[in-house]
């Protein structure tokens, strides 16, 4: 009996004298959580900053888009008008318009307009691609005979976006 007393009391004693380590009760611990919780605010707020500057890039991305596909589709216009002022308007530096031979000319190519006509039912948006200050805006034009490709470039210039050139297949 004497050997099962000690035995019960030697437990309790290594019992009491045990520390749970899992839980953190010293002010180190208490350190450690606040760091952590600091450096987790900081990641949260760089994140936060993250999403912020890529919802302004798309909407200046998509400002952008809306802005040169009105601008297209007035050029699209003004060619079966063959209004020469209005392309001149929009234009930047890089394109020369010549009247009396109906082309314009950029830097790198030239379009000859002749008498046809784009209609719009006939148009389909393909697809644009930005760069920087340069935006290209691709458009195939259906006919009875089959399609052409057309790309519109565009380009930035003091807040503005001015027409560049005008590629096509046809």
């Amino acid at each position: 009996m004497k050997v099962q007393k000690f035995i019960i009391l030697f437990s309790f004693l290594i019992l009491l004298g045990c520390e749970d380590k899992s839980l953190p009760v010293s002010e180190n611990g208490d350190a450690n959580n606040k760091a952590q919780i600091e450096q987790l605010g900081m990641v949260n707020e760089q994140l936060k900053n993250q999403i912020s500057d890529i919802e302004k890039k798309n909407a200046e991305e998509k400002e952008a888009l809306r802005t040169t596909m009105n601008i297209a589709f007035h050029i699209f216009n003004a060619i079966n008008n063959k209004d020469f002022e209005y392309i001149t308007s929009i234009s930047s530096s890089n394109v020369q318009v010549n009247v009396e031979e109906s082309i314009i000319y950029s830097t790198d190519y030239s379009y000859k307009i002749n008498d046809m006509d784009y209609l719009l039912e006939n148009l389909e948006y393909r697809y644009y691609h930005l760069e920087g200050d340069k935006l290209t805006i691709g458009f195939a034009n259906y006919f009875s005979e089959g399609h052409s490709t057309i790309n519109f470039g565009f380009v930035k210039r003091d807040g503005q976006w001015l027409f560049d050139y005008l590629v096509t297949d046809a």
